[in-house]
């Protein structure tokens, strides 16, 4: 039980960092829409320096961010739409998981389920453009887009079909993978920032670190929410037993 306890704790903390990191990016890029990456790249300069690595791609480098940050900056309000209701449903979709909440006020869980899925699916249909569109991490990005996009959509329409059968316990599991997805963006983002300075210096581009991250980041993520999952299932079970 104490253990149980702690792993349930340990769960709850990475998601709130994971959701800060999520929001975070929302921020940065809503107040800086057209050069975000710009403005952060001299702390990843600052921080080659002081651990010694050399980047073979400096020369181009102003050029790659002047692409990343240009395909957001040429699509203002689609970029504002992307982000905001990924912000929102990274914000409020947690307290859907609190028991403790739904105990209190299930008709507030319902009516938040009702708004906060269709804008997280308004944000992973805008984010289809983006990534699949006009990708800066090229084909590897583009497949990890419409993969993982395609996979929070079948997540929440089964999480949706399963609530409206009245099975609770699918319709949870199903959130959680749908939720994995969608906090798997921040996922990808931590894990950039370790795979940036751990492959540049051995001629992995500016893509091909976006697109590896995607990928490690989303299946990492999703790797998780399933040994959660089974880790539940598994604690139910002996509960009632």
């Amino acid at each position: 039980m104490v253990n149980e306890q702690a792993r349930l704790r340990a769960v709850r903390a990475t998601v709130a960092l994971l959701v800060v990191v999520g929001v975070g990016a929302a921020v940065g890029r809503t107040l800086f829409p057209n050069d975000l990456i710009t403005r952060i790249e001299p702390l990843r300069t600052w921080l080659n320096g002081t651990f010694g690595l050399t980047d073979p791609f400096a020369a181009t480098r102003a050029q790659d961010l002047a692409i990343a940050d240009g395909h957001f900056a040429a699509h203002p309000l689609l970029t504002r739409v992307h982000i905001l209701c990924g912000a929102v449903f990274l914000l409020f979709a947690p307290l859907q998981f609190s028991s403790r909440m739904r105990a209190r006020n299930v008709r507030l869980h319902r009516w938040s389920g009702r708004i906060l899925l269709p804008l997280a699916a308004t944000s992973v249909v805008t984010s289809l453009y983006f990534g699949m569109v006009i990708p800066f991490g090229g084909p590897l990005e583009a497949v990890a887009i419409g993969l993982f996009g395609g996979l929070f959509i079948v997540s929440a329409s089964l999480a949706f079909a399963a609530i409206r059968r009245h099975d609770v316990t699918r319709h949870r599991e199903w959130m959680i993978r749908a939720f994995a997805v969608a906090i798997g963006i921040s996922t990808v983002r931590v894990v950039g920032a370790i795979l940036d300075p751990a492959l540049t210096p051995y001629g992995y581009s500016a893509p091909q670190v976006l697109g590896l991250s995607l990928w490690v980041g989303w299946l990492l993520t999703i790797a998780a929410a399933e040994i959660w999952i089974r880790r539940s299932r598994y604690y139910l079970k002996t509960r009632i037993a």
